[in-house]
């Protein structure tokens, strides 16, 4: 893959055009005092990186500069929309839309030929999709053979041919792993150089669940207050409470038959509260039907004769004598009746007040019946035993459950200390991989490859020899050593001391390229992007990288992306600088003006 174009809708921007296989310059004429005035990185010639690592699907933030330069408290780019052109290893040529106000949406358009001028495709393959997903397409548009079944994709080597200045400090570790742990790029390199990563990356897992469950272990042991050794003893302590909850719970079974009692004294209870209930109805009944009879008998048959027959004068009727007797015989028989009703009355009551007498009597014994089950019921010297002894229990429940808690965190403990033995083994498994590696790398083409091309470039460049190479470290994990530079008398030249970065960068250069090359025979990135790489460089380094970069990209057809300053340019034999042809620059900055920048406007 190589980049093709790269334009904006915003027309201040300068759209570029890249050639394949050739030296693409990023050119800039700085005339004035960098040291009074600006430098060279205001033009853009670093932010086109920036731009086209945006278009290759970096996430942004806030800090990004598309985000963080505002005004009206908006960002000064809302409104941009960018176009990224790539010629696929496919021979096809792929764009890419995305745009700052919605900088997630990614649309895509594949065609078999370049977009005429700098107009966007018409028709999009895929629009507005999530960035996720995008990077999936991508990644499929790309179909790089390296990233083949990789938890990983291209985003995680990209930056290897997008070099800023911050990515020249080590040949290995780019700036965007520089706060990360090894595991996100040692692996990752692994892999690059030829080797298994996938090996590396089990290692730094279980190296790092080993650390996880050991936390955890320690975590469990403060808490609980427990040591593993301590189990036995515990079983030991624990079966001597178990003998005093089972004498205790003895203790609570002795006093069953008062559980016992106790629910049939409450039954006996509500029997009695029954009976004396029906009784005490029984007895109003009698008293009242008593009262009523008694009232009845004092109730006499009373009729005088002579206020009838006064009357019956005052009206002038003729009372007859038949009349007289008859009402006489009346009244005696009806005093004969009353006589005989109040016999039958009396006898009535008596047997009514002995019923009653006999249901008083009856009460009076349920009465004193209950009286006794309750005092009984509520019998306070063995109801403080029971809940004495209930209380013992209880305690001694929760000593046992505190052993048990101990015994079960212990057996926890045990658990995971296993599972840290089976990883120290899976990890010995590992580390005995990983040394027959690296007693074998001569077995190994890919790195070879990498390593004589490395040597190869450099060799070129400084006329001193430089070796790749990577061993294993106390930790038993791998580190790539920094590549070791020797003088044309076989001394080693200590590339730390570099305080012009001259050594560093030129391997990190020739490393870039060597990987490049060695997957040139593969579909891989075809481009590579170095910023400022000739600036304080040797004139002699200068020349010999720039023939290097030459011949590289006609033999192995590879896109070659180089931002320079004028002053930075080598001199010939007459003291003159070598310009650029017309046709290796494909970008010229300067900074006459605003109009000079890639952006065409100052910020």
């Amino acid at each position: 893959m190589q980049l093709s174009k790269l334009y904006c809708n915003n027309t201040n921007f300068k759209d570029i055009t890249f050639k394949t296989n050739e030296l693409n310059v990023i050119y800039a004429d700085v005339k004035s005092n960098l040291e009074e005035k600006k430098n060279s990185h205001d033009l853009g010639k670093t932010k086109l990186t920036e731009v086209i690592d945006f278009m290759l699907l970096k996430k942004i933030n806030k800090n990004h500069f598309f985000l963080k330069i505002k005004e009206n408290d908006k960002s000064i780019f809302i409104n941009y929309v960018f176009y990224l052109e790539l010629y696929l290893n496919s021979n096809e040529f792929l764009t890419i839309r995305r745009n700052i106000e919605t900088n997630t949406k990614i649309s895509f358009a594949l065609q078999n030929q370049t977009t005429t001028d700098y107009r966007p495709p018409l028709k999009w393959d895929y629009e507005n999709v999530s960035i996720d997903k995008a990077r999936d397409i991508l990644s499929d548009y790309l179909a790089f053979d390296f990233f083949h079944n990789k938890t990983y994709n291209y985003r995680k080597s990209i930056n290897y041919s997008l070099r800023t200045q911050d990515d020249f400090k080590d040949v290995y570790r780019l700036n965007k792993f520089s706060a990360g742990k090894d595991i996100d790029w040692k692996p990752f390199m692994f892999d690059l150089l030829g080797f298994k990563g996938e090996l590396l990356r089990l290692k730094y897992e279980n190296d790092s669940k080993i650390e996880e469950i050991s936390s955890l272990i320690s975590s469990y042991k403060n808490d609980y207050s427990v040591k593993v050794e301590d189990r036995d003893e515990i079983i030991a302590e624990r079966a001597i409470v178990e003998n005093e909850f089972k004498e205790v719970e003895e203790q609570i079974d002795r006093f069953n038959f008062y559980g016992q009692d106790k629910s049939l004294i409450k039954k006996g209870v509500d029997e009695i509260e029954n009976k004396i209930s029906n009784l005490n109805s029984e007895s109003y009944r009698l008293n009242y039907e008593l009262e009523k009879l008694k009232s009845s008998i004092k109730n006499n048959f009373s009729f005088d004769i002579n206020k009838v027959k006064k009357v019956f004068n005052e009206t002038s009727i003729y009372f007859s004598e038949q009349l007289t007797s008859d009402y006489e015989d009346l009244i005696s028989f009806n005093k004969k009746l009353t006589t005989e009703r109040n016999k039958l009355l009396k006898s009535t009551i008596k047997e009514k007040e002995n019923e009653l007498q006999e249901i008083n009597s009856n009460l009076e014994d349920l009465h004193l019946e209950r009286v006794g089950l309750l005092n009984h019921l509520t019998d306070s010297d063995t109801f403080t035993k029971f809940k004495k002894c209930q209380k013992d229990l209880v305690k001694v429940e929760g000593q046992l459950l505190k052993f048990q808690e101990k015994i079960n965190v212990i057996d926890l403990i045990i658990k995971k200390e296993n599972e840290i033995e089976k990883l120290q083994n899976d990890i010995k498994s590992t580390i005995s991989e990983l040394k027959k590696i690296h007693q074998t790398t001569d077995k190994n083409q890919k790195y070879n490859e990498i390593r004589a091309l490395f040597s190869k470039f450099y060799k070129h460049v400084m006329n001193e020899n430089a070796v790749l190479s990577w061993n294993i470290n106390s930790k038993n994990n791998v580190d790539f050593i920094p590549p070791k530079v020797k003088s044309k008398n076989n001394k080693n030249i200590d590339t730390a001391k570099d305080e012009g970065n001259t050594y560093m960068k030129l391997l990190c250069v020739t490393f870039d390229l060597a990987i490049l090359c060695a997957y040139n025979k593969e579909s891989y990135f075809r481009f590579v992007y170095h910023d400022d790489v000739l600036s304080q460089q040797d004139n002699g380094i200068k020349t010999r990288l720039l023939e290097l970069i030459h011949d590289i990209t006609k033999k192995y057809k590879i896109q070659y992306i180089l931002s320079a300053i004028k002053s930075d340019l080598p001199l010939d034999i007459s003291n003159q600088i070598q310009e650029f042809s017309d046709s290796e620059i494909v970008l010229k900055l300067h900074d006459n003006d605003v109009s000079g920048t890639l952006f065409g406007i100052e910020f």
